[in-house]
């Protein structure tokens, strides 16, 4: 036994212990069994009556002092509680199990710290006693200290009684979770699936372990599952089962669980907002727009509403809007094809971007107030310039500009890269790797957050592109891509140049990509960056891609330059990257890819 509890025990004052006339149990009895249905039946004076007889009768008797204990806390008097618990321990043959509702009790009044030093008693006393194990793991998670969680847990799953086990399983899989380690963690799920087949719980935490890991077809297999067993769904499930269908191709019926969600809920934004992904890829864009508003409210996009009137496309050839940025990177680029149209219905714009686009913007929009920003929540960065009378997000402009797939400009470029920089990258790139076209590539798309597995290719893909004849082929992967291009060099004989100093300012990455033939990449920003400037761009698609991409098109609406070749099952890239490879074979030793580069629509 640890130095602690004795300490304890020590510091409880001896009052009187063992002086009174043994008491008649049968008597004990009676009083606890009439507490406990005072108790019950809410009579809470009866129950105090017959707790304090009892007491009277047999002061130091642990069952008395227990249920007396218990009677305080539920009344909320902790420390008289805890004065007849440690009273109780004094006498008590299980003193773990006395700490491990001592910790609950602390767990019930938010006191996690002091739970936690009676949960470590209580295990240290009883190491078997699973239920401690359990409360304990619990509480080491609202504390964010996942290590210990798991650690708790992994006992639990050992120790707790048999009708709990299934329980600890899954406590055990969210630790693993929460530590990112998912394929472990779907591998604890099971286990509390393997005891109990109905837990809905299991199924849905094992599904979203599967989508985490993008195994989107596991993952559409636990959802339906747990729907099948759930009458009414469990909260989120039929958004986590869209999103599923979504990834695994099945954009209608993801189309449907979002509208049923929305039927019975119609402020359910996040159900909004997926529902506008679906309709977008599928080119049904007055829909999908309607609902892209609701990026805000879903957290998807951060609102920043400032005092001026929100424009909804009206002439105001007097006035000045501003354009808030929004979203990521490729998405401002995307976005900004629209602002030549609203600076035809607006006396002056105020463009607000990414520090990074600043530059590309100014030269690319003339008689637009380029400002680079980090999106300040107040308007402080307007002070030296006119003030607005409207604003609007840049990805509410798409709503007012593109609700048919002709509403989509035909023209080549709307950004323009540094030409003087230009000229500059086409002679080095001459200089240094002679005659034959000049081919960027990018491998590695998304982040933890966007589904960077699904988007991005390993060295040994890249293998009938690289294998060209005639071509050279340059870096355009940002990030830390220097141990991947190592690889892919290694692999495939040094075929990739890099030149860094291009891809640490935009505007020169940029000024590079205008000045290749042809760029070559899975879904990234560079797609964005190359459509743009109206370079042609040819993109490795995964079979269910992101709405910019939309669902069946062989170019992006957004850019004409585009070329799309597409995953036709989930994971199998060597279709679609050896039809891109014959591709570039039949334009070797073009003077521009562009000559022969296919331009069909939807």
């Amino acid at each position: 036994m640890s130095w602690w509890p004795r300490w304890r025990r020590a510091a409880v004052p001896e009052v009187g212990l063992a002086k009174a006339a043994p008491a008649d149990p049968g008597q004990i009895t009676t009083l606890l069994g009439r507490a406990s249905t005072a108790t019950t039946a809410g009579q809470s004076s009866t129950a105090r009556t017959a707790l304090d007889e009892a007491l009277s009768l047999a002061p130091t008797n642990p069952e008395v002092l227990v249920e007396s204990a218990r009677w305080h806390r539920r009344l909320g008097a902790i420390a008289e509680a805890l004065r007849q618990y440690d009273e109780a321990l004094l006498v008590a043959s299980e003193p773990g199990r006395l700490h491990l509702e001592i910790g609950e009790m602390h767990v019930e009044t938010k006191d996690l710290p002091s739970a936690i030093d009676a949960l470590t008693l209580a295990v240290t006393l009883d190491p078997a006693l699973g239920d401690a194990w359990l409360q304990l793991g619990n509480v080491y998670g609202r504390l964010d200290r996942n290590e210990d969680a798991l650690e708790a847990f992994r006992q639990a799953v050992d120790t707790v009684p048999a009708p709990k086990r299934a329980e600890a399983w899954l406590e055990y899989g969210q630790a693993l979770h929460v530590l990112k380690r998912h394929a472990e963690a779907v591998l604890a799920y099971e286990q509390s699936l393997a005891l109990d087949p109905l837990g809905v719980r299991a199924m849905m935490a094992a599904g979203h372990a599967e989508l985490l890991q993008e195994h989107d077809e596991s993952a559409l297999a636990y959802y339906e599952r747990a729907l099948a067993l759930s009458d009414p769904a469990p909260p989120g499930l039929q958004l986590h089962l869209g999103s599923a269908y979504q990834h695994c191709g099945r954009w209608h019926d993801a189309q449907r669980l979002y509208e049923q969600v929305i039927a019975t809920a119609p402020n359910d934004h996040l159900a909004r907002w997926y529902l506008s992904q679906c309709d977008l890829a599928l080119c049904q864009w007055p829909r999908g727009w309607a609902n892209y508003g609701a990026r805000f409210a879903a957290g998807a996009s951060g609102y920043r509403p400032l005092p001026f009137r929100p424009w909804r496309g009206e002439a105001a050839p007097n006035d000045t809007l501003l354009i808030l940025a929004d979203q990521g990177l490729g998405d401002e680029i995307m976005f900004a094809s629209c602002v030549p149209d609203a600076m035809a219905r607006v006396g002056h714009c105020i463009v607000e971007c990414e520090p990074r686009l600043e530059s590309l913007f100014r030269r690319s929009f003339p008689g637009a107030t380029i400002i680079g920003s980090d999106r300040q929540l107040d308007g402080c960065w307007l002070k030296d310039l006119p003030e607005p009378q409207w604003q609007i997000f840049g990805g509410d402009l798409p709503h007012l500009f593109r609700n048919s797939n002709a509403d989509f400009p035909g023209r080549e470029a709307y950004l323009r890269a540094d030409p003087q920089r230009v000229a500059y990258w086409r002679q080095r790139l001459t200089e240094e790797l002679g005659a034959g076209p000049k081919v960027g590539i990018s491998w590695r798309g998304g982040s933890r957050f966007t589904r960077t597995r699904s988007r991005s290719l390993e060295a040994a893909d890249w293998g009938p592109v690289l294998s060209t004849p005639g071509c050279h082929f340059v870096n355009l992967q940002y990030g830390n891509y220097q141990p991947e291009l190592a690889e892919i060099n290694a692999r495939h004989g040094n075929v990739v140049r890099d030149y860094p100093e291009a891809l640490a300012d935009y505007d020169e990455t940029a000024a590079l990509v205008a000045a290749l033939d042809l760029v070559t990449t899975v879904c990234t920003a560079i797609v964005h960056l190359a459509g743009s400037l109206g370079r042609p761009v040819w993109v490795l698609v995964p079979f269910a891609p992101g709405w910019r991409y939309t669902v069946a098109c062989d170019r992006m609406p957004w850019y004409p330059s585009t070329l799309l070749f597409r995953q036709s099952t989930i994971g199998d890239w060597a279709g679609p990257v050896q039809a891109l490879a014959s591709a570039l074979s039949n334009v070797t030793g073009s003077v521009s890819c562009g000559d022969r580069f296919s331009r069909n629509g939807c």
